[in-house]
């Protein structure tokens, strides 16, 4: 059920004046304060545009454009005729403006392989301490997959990096951690170019470096686990590096 905020006892009560120049940013800033505070909850319903504006003393048009730029990035959903209401879920809307802003860091590339690293193996960490005999089953049988198109004398380049996202996309998921799962899914997203080129130049290795993993998982090995995610990695590198590549994203 929904929960209206009722402006006698809400955020509208505690909402600082900015005066009739702030910006839109100043607006989403403010709202998502709240949210972060715990001050606004998923699926809380927030005053109109015009209480806010009312209340923060700006234009109804800066209000506006604050909330479609806060919709835009799934921080808020919009339900005609009922009114605006912080998202339920966190939507992968939320992580462009993030996989976005990295992409255009400058000399960046080995801080997102570092990135990359810790994610991998605080998934395969967590993965392990819940993980299921069947749930290995369904990761190894994705590898598989993998070795199994690998072989083939024309094999498909997308279908080999899809098979690789999606045994990582399930580690991340078995780990238990639906925002380490999201963030994760984001991040992948900036690597699919140099995936797709190193699978497809050795398929069998990524699938001894899967293996690896599942080996680890199998064995509640912490120390293999962390092993074997950097090994995967540290191939990845030197077979970008062989290349002359000068990011990790081509």
């Amino acid at each position: 059920m929904v929960k209206e905020l009722p402006l006698s006892n809400s955020i509208s009560d505690s909402l600082p004046y900015l005066g009739r120049n702030a910006l839109p940013a100043s607006i989403m800033e403010i709202l998502t304060g709240y949210l972060l505070s715990g001050e606004l909850k998923p699926g809380d319903r927030l005053p109109t545009e015009n209480e806010l504006a009312q209340k923060l003393g700006v234009g109804r048009n800066s209000v506006r454009e604050a909330i479609k730029m806060l919709s835009a990035i799934g921080v808020i959903e919009t339900a005609r005729g009922s009114g605006i209401y912080i998202a339920r879920s966190m939507s992968s809307a939320m992580l462009n403006p993030l996989v976005l802003s990295l992409v255009f860091e400058q000399g960046s590339s080995h801080e997102l392989i570092q990135l990359r690293l810790a994610l991998d193996t605080s998934a395969a960490e967590f993965a392990m301490e819940r993980i299921q005999n069947g749930e290995i089953e369904r990761l190894a049988a994705i590898n598989e997959k993998l070795e199994e198109e690998g072989r083939k004398p024309q094999h498909e380049r997308h279908q080999l990096r899809d098979l690789d996202l999606e045994f990582h996309k399930e580690l991340y998921r078995l780990s238990g951690n639906r925002l380490l799962a999201k963030i994760g899914e984001a991040i992948y997203s900036l690597f699919l170019a140099s995936i797709e080129k190193t699978v497809a130049a050795d398929p069998e290795q990524a699938y001894r470096n899967h293996n690896m993993i599942i080996d680890a998982l199998r064995t509640k090995d912490f120390g293999l686990v962390r092993k074997s995610t950097k090994d995967s990695l540290s191939y990845w590198m030197q077979y970008l590096d062989a290349r002359g590549s000068t990011t990790a994203r081509s």
